[in-house]
């Protein structure tokens, strides 16, 4: 086993990413379950897949453990997601077995007959690695797209833009991409989710029926801007004027306006911030 050198926090992440792109290809191959994995590496299913869905860096002396179960090095580990096609024909990133015999593979790590060459009692079995190939350019294909677009959840909570909506959950009912350089330049995307707008009050700002991109960490009143509110325990999607000591809410559409009186319940969750467009 090839102990890792010391490296810098920069150079841990890189090596880090390589290593969770080959551990989820030789899983993928060798139709691993997470348990056995875990009960092997000394830690739970669920720290496993949170390490396989990369949102969990392991330390360097885990990743060696994990690398030990395929009988591979770390190093090895980090070649096959750094390199996933040698130009030079080699057999890199075959597995070696510790007897002739796929059963007495450490761990018994499940055989597909399919993604080996020879027979039982005859060479050790090797990886198809044009196989192993295809699954890493995968693998890259979904880190470039998931660089390029950020997620952001929509949830079932809803906006209204007439006569107050009750329906204030969190929970998510599905997932809407937005390109990241852009919606970085909004803002932090972990602050901010999507919910759906209804009425025709804030027309032709927000049409009935929009999606509204709300970030939920600016909740400073801020004049003349739209935001998403609670007041008097309904959730509405207005335009806020006048200062913080003397707020009303506005709608668009017919500039009616409804100052705030004192001891009223109220509450900015979050500022509007596109719908199909900037708001302003």
């Amino acid at each position: 086993m090839h102990n890792a050198p010391p490296a810098s926090s920069n150079e841990n992440a890189t090596e880090g990413s390589l290593f969770i792109k080959a551990l989820n290809v030789l899983v993928e191959i060798n139709d691993v379950p997470q348990n056995a994995l875990a009960e092997h590496a000394g830690v739970s299913q669920g720290y496993v897949s949170k390490i396989l869905c990369g949102k969990q860096l392991p330390k360097e002396h885990l990743r060696e453990r994990l690398a030990e179960y395929f009988n591979l090095s770390y190093r090895e580990m980090l070649d096959m997601g750094r390199d996933p096609s040698p130009s030079d024909g080699s057999e890199a990133y075959s597995i070696p077995f510790p007897g002739s015999d796929p059963a007495s593979r450490l761990d018994a790590v499940r055989e597909d007959p399919s993604f080996t060459l020879g027979d039982v009692g005859g060479p050790p079995p090797r990886r198809n690695h044009a196989l192993l190939a295809s699954l890493l350019r995968d693998f890259k294909s979904r880190e470039i797209q998931n660089r390029s677009y950020t997620e952001i959840p929509l949830r079932e909570a809803t906006g209204s833009m007439g006569g107050g909506s009750t329906e204030t959950g969190t929970r998510a009912i599905t997932y809407l991409s937005f390109r990241t350089e852009w919606i970085r330049a909004k803002g932090n995307p972990e602050y901010m989710s999507v919910i759906r707008a209804f009425g025709d009050s804030m027309s032709p700002t927000i049409p009935d029926g929009s999606v509204v991109l709300v970030d939920e960490s600016r909740r400073q009143f801020v004049k003349n801007k739209v935001f998403y509110i609670r007041h008097n325990a309904q959730m509405y999607i207005k335009r806020l004027v006048g200062t913080p000591a003397d707020i009303a809410i506005v709608s668009d559409q017919d500039g009616s306006s409804l100052p705030l009186q004192p001891g009223e319940d109220f509450e900015i969750i979050g500022r509007c911030i596109w719908t199909a467009r900037d708001i302003e």
